[in-house]
């Protein structure tokens, strides 16, 4: 009775009465679908492979920031391999970089590296952007942070600065500093700082800190006219 039901749960699917034989009737072609899955990761594996063999050439480019200020075109030369490619053995990539661009922006430049294998494709070339080190600014995301080194005299009594600008004009920055200065004063210029690179017509800020140094020594008289001026609270 029970082959019978099988059989006919098989063949017919709602012919055996024995509802066990109809389940495993449902249940065969699942199984014979099973083994097409192994084949899928095996696909994607060869795949996987393929990518790597792709991994893009990397590349650092240092660019100083007046070069990030203002915008430039780097032109790099580039050395590749090629077997079944017809192409010339050098090239030169045209890097254009942006106003306001961060270190870490990448350039991709498809195909233009090693052939991968005998494929007849071949490797992409990144260029990250680097920011070399600046003698008198620091940059902090749009913003430009500038050091100076006053004497105590200007820090109570006010002075002006003049900054170099990093713009391709050599512009001199000239700020007047009238508040009392402290250890922890900043005196933020509104819009001299770095361009914003999608719109460059918008700026960061100039943010300068000071190290105030005192006189290593004061005459007598000096101190006594200093206790006369000098407020004690």
């Amino acid at each position: 009775g029970m082959g019978g039901g099988m059989g006919g749960g098989m063949g017919g699917g709602m012919g055996g009465m024995d509802g066990m034989g109809g389940m495993g009737g449902m249940g065969m072609p699942g199984m014979q679908g099973m083994p097409g899955m192994p084949g899928m990761p095996g696909m994607g594996m060869q795949g996987g492979m393929g990518g790597m063999g792709q991994r893009p050439a990397t590349f650092d480019l240092q660019c100083s920031l007046e070069e990030l200020f203002n915008g430039t075109t780097k032109k790099m030369k580039v050395k590749r391999q090629s077997k079944t490619l017809q192409r010339d053995a050098e090239a030169v990539l045209e890097v254009v970089v942006k106003p306001g661009w961060k270190a870490g922006t990448k350039v991709t430049f498809g195909g233009e590296g090693d052939e991968i294998a005998s494929s007849g494709k071949a490797q992409d070339i990144i260029f990250v952007i680097r920011e070399k080190k600046h003698s008198i600014f620091t940059r902090e995301g749009s913003n430009l942070l500038h050091y100076r080194k006053i004497p105590l005299v200007d820090a109570l009594t006010g002075f002006k600065v003049d900054v170099p600008m990093l713009d391709s004009s050599e512009r001199v920055l000239r700020v007047n500093v009238r508040d009392m200065v402290t250890p922890t004063y900043t005196k933020v210029v509104k819009g001299e700082g770095m361009p914003c690179s999608k719109s460059p017509s918008e700026k960061g800020d100039l943010i300068i800190t000071f190290d105030i140094v005192y006189p290593k020594t004061l005459s007598e008289d000096a101190k006594e006219q200093l206790k006369k001026v000098l407020p004690r609270s």
